[in-house]
């Protein structure tokens, strides 16, 4: 267990700039946009979640060799992107109810 949350992190780390810049958008579009803010959970979390076929079709074509390391730790892709798209739906999550509490 600790071995796969060890490469989930190294993993995470590889696509966070991607993640990072389409949650930054939906925010901004969100706050831009909706008209209201806070903004809504559910279709931010939904739009969210259409994202990610986005993510890892670009992370395919721009690093197609990057799951041998994995594989040799006996990951498969799927356990990888399950697990970041996982954690990257919870700090989402998180920072919309920062965003709810502060406001």
């Amino acid at each position: 267990m600790v071995l796969y949350l060890k490469a989930l992190a190294l993993f995470y780390r590889s696509v966070l700039p991607f993640t990072l810049l389409l949650s930054g958008l939906l925010l901004v579009a969100a706050r831009f946009y909706g008209g209201t803010w806070p903004p809504p959970v559910a279709p931010l979390l939904f739009q969210k979640l259409l994202t990610f076929p986005a993510v890892i079709y670009l992370q395919a074509q721009f690093r197609p060799h990057q799951y041998w390391f994995y594989r040799n730790l006996h990951l498969s892709p799927r356990q990888l992107w399950g697990g970041v798209i996982a954690a990257d739906t919870l700090l989402l999550l998180l920072v919309l109810l920062v965003a709810r509490f502060l406001s």
